[in-house]
């Protein structure tokens, strides 16, 4: 940065654009990971807190992936609007626990 190169508003403004595209794709990995894991495990209960009988390739890695990038988009918009990076931290795993307990519900439905 140059002398005198003041860090302004637009700044700011791109810092929080980036971190809404940072955090919105990490959201979009975890929850494609989340899908992947469900298809592979159609007529069998899905774990809350740990990982299912079958893993798809790739998923695992999916999923670190996307929670990383949940948490830097979370920190980027922490910088200027704090509850925002509440809402994204606490939305992705809300809506993945929601989405298992209807996949289990379903299951538990069928009979398995």
């Amino acid at each position: 940065m140059r002398a005198g190169t003041r860090i302004g508003v637009g700044t700011l403004v791109d810092m929080l654009v980036f971190g809404v595209v940072v955090a919105v794709v990490g959201v979009v990995l975890f929850h494609g990971a989340l899908r992947m894991t469900l298809r592979a495990n159609p007529g069998k209960r899905m774990p809350f807190y740990r990982n299912a009988d079958i893993n798809p390739v790739g998923s695992v890695a999916m999923r670190g992936i996307g929670a990383g990038l949940v948490v830097l988009g979370a920190a980027l918009l922490g910088t200027g609007a704090w509850y925002w990076a509440l809402v994204v931290v606490l939305a992705g795993p809300v809506v993945a626990l929601v989405v298992i307990a209807l996949h289990n519900r379903h299951v538990v439905g069928k009979g398995a």
